[in-house]
């Protein structure tokens, strides 16, 4: 009988993140899907219907990630300051 063994690291949660971030936006992550889905049926339309008269919208988006979401708010019209904690 063959045996495999397993071999486990510890990484501490931010090396994870990093490690997963370069793949994140592009690996098929169902997340993903989940997200495109309620930024676009929730947070635009959201960011559409906030008075279009004042001469500056600015947004605020805490827990950026990647910026995947902060790309998206651009593209609305709107200022950003997006802060990710790392």
């Amino acid at each position: 009988m063959m045996s495999t063994q397993n071999t486990k690291t510890i990484v501490s949660t931010v090396e994870c993140y990093d490690a997963w971030s370069n793949t994140y936006d592009s690996d098929g992550n169902i997340l993903q899907l989940l997200d495109n889905v309620a930024f676009e049926e929730i947070a635009q339309p959201l960011l559409n219907s906030i008075n279009r008269d004042s001469t500056k919208q600015i947004c605020c988006e805490l827990g950026c990630g990647t910026g995947r979401n902060t790309t998206k708010i651009l593209h609305t019209g709107w200022s950003i300051v997006s802060i990710k904690n790392k």
